[in-house]
């Protein structure tokens, strides 16, 4: 309990470098540098979600081997992170042993449902800092695709591919939870409405394109991505829960799932915006003739390191 207390004022405060941390991660993980990692990464998405991209990008530098900088100054101040929040992570990312299961989805919208109720604002003005989002979501939020229309497009074209990605068990765009909580994201403040809409329905377009599949550790990426494209909160919010879980754990793997995180997060920084692309004209290109239009790098996802490594 002791530790758990420490970890939440850690969260709370929001303090250190996080560059400095994930250097020091890159060099050797403790179970002390993953706690104060996660900590950030808790701060950001339920305390002060406008010190994203100065967090993540600094964390980023420091795993990757990029130029760390100085934390900028911490305004406003922090949202305080209720009893009802952390409840709700503990149980998502540490659960006592024999707790019942439920959909991790609805889990993380019951967290999300816990926060301070002036985070909205606040992740909206995030993201409207971010470039490209204000002109991006200023219209109306378009409708889902038509699988069928897609279907119809040649074999090897991205329309077509869309409409088999779409289908596919785990995609967002054909999960009934996530279709049936869009009616309540449309009411949310601007961009977020725009955003949280557009994700679920078009995360298996983006995945396509960026070169994400819907295996874990391309999720956790894809997370990464999705928050330095468009600051996406719920992103934010499954990272927090990835760190925290990891700092309790101590995966085998932690160094891949970092790797992935902020090698997800820089790529959806340096990647243009895809929120509000013309897909209409590129539907009928091959999706690497897709990439090449956009300018887009797939993801050098771990698994397709390891089917490489057997090849070889």
């Amino acid at each position: 309990m002791a530790t758990r207390d420490a970890f939440e004022d850690m969260a709370q405060e929001g303090r250190g470098d996080a560059g400095a941390l994930a250097l020091g991660l890159r060099h050797g993980v403790t179970r002390v540098g993953l706690r104060a990692l996660a900590a950030k990464a808790v701060h950001v998405a339920a305390a002060a979600p406008e010190r994203m991209v100065d967090i993540f990008d600094n964390a980023a530098a420091g795993w990757l081997g990029g130029a760390v900088f100085p934390p900028r100054t911490r305004l406003p101040d922090p949202l305080p992170i209720t009893e009802g929040f952390w409840r709700n992570l503990w149980n998502i990312a540490a659960p006592a042993v024999g707790a019942g299961r439920q959909g991790y989805a609805q889990q993380m919208m019951e967290m999300a449902g816990e926060l301070d109720p002036r985070i909205n604002s606040r992740m909206a003005a995030a993201a409207l800092a971010l470039p490209g989002v204000a002109e991006a979501t200023a219209g109306p939020i378009p409708g889902p695709f038509d699988v069928e229309r897609l279907a119809q497009f040649p074999p090897a074209s991205l329309g077509y591919a869309l409409s088999q990605e779409i289908l596919r068990p785990g995609s967002p765009a054909a999960d009934a939870y996530w279709t049936s909580v869009i009616p309540y994201l449309r009411h949310m403040p601007a961009p977020l409405n725009h955003i949280n809409v557009q994700v679920i329905q078009c995360m298996p377009l983006w995945g396509l394109v960026a070169g994400y599949s819907l295996r874990p550790l391309d999720r956790v990426a894809m997370g990464g991505f999705l928050m330095g494209q468009v600051g996406h909160h719920y992103s934010a919010l499954a990272s927090a829960v990835t760190l925290t879980a990891a700092a309790a754990r101590r995966p085998d793997n932690i160094e891949v799932v970092l790797d992935c995180l902020f090698k997800g997060w820089t790529q959806g920084r340096e990647t243009q915006l895809l929120l509000g692309v013309d897909w209409e004209s590129l539907f009928h290109l091959r999706v690497d003739q897709a990439r090449t239009a956009l300018k887009v790098t797939a993801f050098d996802s771990p698994y397709a390191q390891a089917q490489r490594a057997t090849l070889m």
